[in-house]
C-alpha cells in the first residue's frame, strides 16, 4: 500500500490542485490550463540587492513564475531549463521568474546559482515565506502562468522539461494567442 500511495500521491494531488483545467501535453511537458484565468493575491519579493519587486511590476507580459526551494532536488535541477526558456523566449511579451522561498538563506541561493552557473541577476527571493499560503502552493516546485492582465491562467506543481522543444511550442502559443 506505501508503494503505491507513493507512486500515485503525485498524481492525486495534481488532480485536487487543478479541479477544472485542461491539460496542454507534449512529450514530457503537460501544463494545466484553468478553464478561466484567476486573480492573484499581491505578493512581494526582492532581487539578490534587496530591490522590491511585485507580480504587478511584470504586467503586460506573459509571466512563469516558479517557486522553489535550495532544498529541494527537483528544483534545483530544473534551475538551468527556466533559465534555458528565459534566454529562448524572455523579452518584450514574456519572462520566467525563479522565487525561492529560502527565507533569510540569501547566500545559500546565491551559492547554488553559482554552481549551476547560472545568471546571478535573475535571483528572485521570498525573504517573508509568504508567497507559497498566498498563491496556495502546497508541492515544490510549482510553476504558475500569468497572463499579460496579471491573472493565473495556468498551474504546474512539480518539475518539467522547461526549455524542452515541446515547452518552447507551447509558451510560444501562449505568447502569440494574445496577439
Amino acid at each position: 500500500m506505501k508503494q503505491f500511495i507513493k507512486r500515485f500521491l503525485p498524481f492525486v494531488m495534481l488532480l485536487a490542485i487543478l479541479p477544472g483545467t485542461t491539460f496542454a501535453e507534449g512529450k514530457r511537458f503537460v501544463f494545466g490550463i484553468h478553464p478561466t484565468p484567476k486573480e492573484i493575491p499581491e505578493i512581494a519579493f526582492e532581487d539578490l540587492e534587496g530591490q522590491q519587486f511585485t507580480l504587478e511590476d511584470f504586467e503586460g507580459k506573459y509571466l512563469l513564475l516558479n517557486v522553489w526551494a535550495t532544498w529541494c532536488p527537483p528544483c534545483r535541477k530544473e534551475l538551468p531549463d527556466l533559465q534555458g526558456l528565459q534566454q529562448k523566449l524572455g523579452g518584450q511579451q514574456f519572462q520566467v521568474v525563479a522565487l525561492s522561498t529560502d527565507a533569510g538563506k540569501r547566500a545559500s541561493v546565491l551559492r547554488l546559482y553559482q554552481e549551476l552557473g547560472l545568471n546571478v541577476d535573475s535571483i528572485f527571493i521570498d525573504e517573508t515565506g509568504s508567497a507559497m499560503r498566498k498563491l496556495g502552493i502546497f508541492a515544490m516546485p510549482t510553476t504558475l502562468l500569468i497572463d499579460t492582465q496579471g491573472r493565473e491562467i495556468g498551474r504546474k506543481p512539480g518539475p518539467a522539461d522547461w526549455d524542452s522543444s515541446s515547452a518552447l511550442t507551447f509558451f510560444s502559443q501562449q505568447i502569440s494567442s494574445d496577439d
